[in-house]
């Protein structure tokens, strides 16, 4: 029987007591129905004795299973006391958009899942079995059978006779609503949660057991106190079992029902099929619930069906359990872990100017990063040590997504699983970003596999010299700015949006939490291939980014050029202005249109056509064909900008043109961009030979950095070799997946020096990169070195006057591009 899905265990209560050979069992019988099973263990030992292991450790690992994309299903290893506990670090871990997912668990799980279902218009939460329970697979079968016909996503629905018992007066009319499965104790902590109101005509299932009945009196007093029931019609009541009096004596079901009854002033109807005891039917929140009563007996039925919602993002408030404070932060400290990361320094930048005390701590750090860790006056400690927490004590922590439980050496970061043992909220710098800058200001976000740093860089400076003073945050260095980031204005913030995983907790990307109001998507190609498994889950990810913007009334822009970036665009059904280099393009959406552009030696001169039909020409400091569209695409955000800035009712934004005068300013502007440190960066020129410096690590962005580059040499009349120096160095590259792609990708070049592949003990031999095969395929211009020192030394040997070197590289390339800019 073929499922194709998969199941991640969690454990949000902690380790269990039971033997591994009780725990084979059933996962043995899920696998044999189909199903791939992942158990997600807790490793560290409780300090206390309810829970089995520490806060963070559990509430990470339930993290990663929420958010890993390939868990179709989420499984509770057992309910129990501890759930309760998590929902504030988990408000600091999870991004507003959530993959579909279903969690299906029993007893205090009920917390979490009716907790997701009620924050996330695409969770599922199913109140049935916990997968090691002793009666998932050996309880009544009707219950495994709507089970897992549910989790098959197949039809279903039940009935049952149900008695029903109102004190205030007699019913005759049937009741619809939506299911709230609840364990009462947890009902009462979820009535505790100011920002949680239960869905309209909801029909609350409740269930409890050994309690006794004065303290399920108390625990009814809360839900009415707290207006916990203000929207529900009617509550059904499972199984309580063990529900004592005061001479400790079983309480008669009647009674309970009774007490009930007179209490609650709401339909009480009685169904023991499910709680604590053997029977445990399924009972899935939000699901559609008819009760039907007539003279002679009443019933209910399960429809098991869900509303379709096309939202999915939540609504709850970004600073949720965040000490945001006032104006002063001094008093507060945040500890970053793995500081010297490029995002990570900016966001610690933008932390320290808003005036928060940073320490942080990584491995050895090396130029530029560490002069701009040093500027920020940050004074890392070197490694990841147990006891670097206890040394600052602070208030938060932000980890950054390279840091894991397991390095690609195999090793163990102490200081992280030092971190799991504490109570202290752990955020990624993405969710960091979220709660302490942007809940508040106009977000623009610029996406796309390549031309991010330019593009928003770009933005950044125009919107600048727009006098809009944008604070920004921007994966590289833009030359127009003393760094990547800046605070600014409150109000506007331009963030390079990166679709790489948050951190090791949060396997989504890091747009998501971005909280987009205008989002640009360049285009999309397979990269990442450590955490995505082809172009169509990267696609996925930006439709979600699109999704969002429309849900937060946003307007995106799309490059129409990209069949992904166009589909993405469409099917968020938002708001959408384009641009494109294609001048017979025919679309209803307003579009801008490049026209020509031609090189010249200090960059291009762009013609472009406006979506009023009109020409506009200027001039840019950039080179290359992909740089002109990064131009274009910028004007097309400034358009959106100025549409907001103009527009006050979104809701006639369709029928609003806008004011496009501000492109007088935006000329000039244009004219002093000077680019981005690493974008085509000159190191060194002398003897008339020219060493660059640039990012490119991706086959299509080496293609055109490369073609952007033989335009350049044509334009100031270099007449030398173009030798292109390359370090297959982030996760992608040092992969075989795109191996034949980059083979193809140096025909710009008269010659191809390729660095040494990393090496990564987590990754198997044959995934590996092969060097030599790269080399091979690309012919007797490229040569393979497996140490980057001979590749610095033969080229020192074969380098003329009138050449132009071009090192390519994510990383610091083993800092030889700076050392061969010194030395040749």
């Amino acid at each position: 029987m073929t499922v194709n899905k998969q199941i991640a265990i969690v454990h949000p209560a902690g380790k269990l007591e039971i033997s591994e050979n009780d725990k084979l069992k059933n996962i043995q019988k899920l696998e044999e129905i189909g199903y791939k099973v992942t158990e997600i263990k807790p490793q560290l030992d409780s300090f206390h004795n309810c829970t089995s292991s520490p806060i963070l450790e559990r509430v990470t690992q339930l993290s990663h299973a929420l958010t890993m994309r390939k868990y179709d299903i989420i499984f509770a290893a057992r309910g129990g006391v501890g759930c309760t506990e998590l929902i504030p670090y988990l408000e600091n871990l999870l991004p507003p958009v959530l993959p579909t997912k279903t969690l299906v668990g029993f007893s205090d799980i009920s917390f979490l899942g009716n907790y997701l279902s009620l924050k996330y218009p695409n969770f599922r939460y199913i109140h049935g079995q916990n997968i090691f329970s002793q009666n998932l697979f050996t309880g009544p079968i009707l219950d495994q059978k709507v089970l897992f016909s549910l989790l098959k996503d197949e039809e279903s629905e039940n009935t049952f006779n149900s008695p029903v018992f109102y004190e205030k007066k007699n019913i005759s009319q049937n009741i619809e609503g939506v299911c709230i499965p609840l364990n009462l104790s947890l009902a009462e902590s979820l009535a505790s949660i100011r920002h949680i109101d239960l869905p309209k005509n909801n029909i609350l299932f409740l269930e409890d057991c050994n309690e006794f009945l004065y303290r399920i009196i108390r625990k009814i007093d809360t839900l009415i106190n707290s207006n916990f029931l203000k929207n529900t019609k009617a509550i059904v009541l499972g199984n309580f079992s063990g529900c004592l009096d005061a001479f400790e004596k079983e309480v008669d079901r009647n009674l309970l029902i009774k007490v009930f009854s007179s209490k609650l002033n709401l339909p009480i109807f009685d169904l023991p099929i499910f709680g604590h005891n053997e029977f445990r039917f399924p009972l899935v929140t939000k699901a559609k619930v008819i009760l039907n009563l007539n003279k002679n007996s009443s019933f209910i039925t399960f429809t098991h069906k869900i509303e379709k919602d096309e939202h999915i993002a939540t609504t709850f408030s970004p600073a949720l359990y965040c000490n945001k404070l006032d104006h002063s932060h001094k008093s507060i400290k945040i500890h970053m872990t793995g500081v010297g990361g490029t995002g990570m320094a900016q966001v610690a930048g933008l932390l320290k100017s808003a005036g928060y005390s940073i320490s942080g701590s990584d491995n050895p750090i090396y130029p530029p990063m560490d002069k701009i860790i040093a500027d920020l006056g940050i004074i890392p400690d070197v490694g990841f040590l147990n006891g670097t927490i206890d040394k600052h004590h602070p208030d938060a922590i932000i980890l950054a997504n390279v840091v894991s439980r397991i390095s690609a050496s195999l090793k163990k970061n102490d200081e992280l699983e030092d971190i799991l043992t504490k109570n202290i909220p752990v955020l990624s710098f993405p969710s960091a970003l979220r709660k302490y800058f942007l809940s508040d200001s106009r977000n623009i976000i610029v996406s796309g596999t390549h031309g991010k740093t330019t593009t928003s860089s770009l933005i950044t400076h125009l919107l600048t010299e727009l006098n809009e003073n944008p604070s920004f945050l921007i994966g590289g260095r833009p030359a127009n700015f003393d760094a990547g980031f800046a605070l600014r204005s409150k109000e506007l913030f331009v963030l390079e949006g990166d679709e790489y995983d948050s951190a090791f907790f949060d396997k989504g990307p890091k747009f998501l939490h971005y909280e987009p109001k205008i989002t640009l998507i360049n285009n999309i190609e397979f990269d990442h291939a450590d955490i995505y498994e082809n172009v169509e889950a990267i696609e996925m990810e930006f439709l979600r980014l699109a999704k969002l913007t429309k849900e937060r009334n946003g307007i995106v822009i799309a490059n129409l050029d990209d069949p992904r970036s166009l589909r993405c665009a469409k099917d968020s059904k938002a708001y959408v202005i384009g641009f494109s280099r294609n001048k017979k393009i025919k679309t209803r959406i307003p579009v801008w249109i490049l026209k020509e552009y031609k090189t010249f030696s200090g960059g291009i001169e762009i013609t472009c056509i406006q979506p009023n039909g009109k020409e506009f020409k200027f001039k840019s400091g950039i080179f290359g064909l992909h740089n002109a569209l990064n131009a274009i695409g910028s004007l097309a955000v400034l358009h959106a900008n100025n549409i907001l800035n103009e527009e006050k009712s979104f809701e006639n934004i369709k029928n609003y043109k806008s004011n496009l005068k501000f492109l007088t300013k935006v000329r000039i502007a244009m004219n002093k961009f000077k680019g981005v440190k690493r974008r085509f960066e000159l190191l060194k020129e002398r003897n008339n030979i020219s060493v660059f410096d640039d990012f490119a690590h991706h086959p299509t962005a080496i293609v055109t950095t490369l073609e952007a580059f033989r335009s350049y040499m044509k334009s100031v009349g270099k007449k030398g070799k173009l030798i292109a120096c390359f370090d297959p160095r982030n996760a992608t590259m040092r992969r075989r997946v795109l191996q034949d792609q980059l083979s193809q990708s140096f025909f710009h070049a008269d010659e191809v020096f390729l660095g040494k592949v990393p090496q990564d003990m987590r990754m198997l031999k044959d995934e590996v990169l092969d060097g030599n095969s790269v080399a091979k395929a690309c012919g007797e211009k490229a040569r393979y070195f497996d140490d980057n020192e001979k590749l610095l030394a033969t080229l020192k040997q074969e380098v003329r006057p009138g050449d132009t070197i071009v090192f390519m590289s994510s990383g610091s390339f083993d800092g030889i591009p700076y050392r061969f800019a010194k030395e040749f």
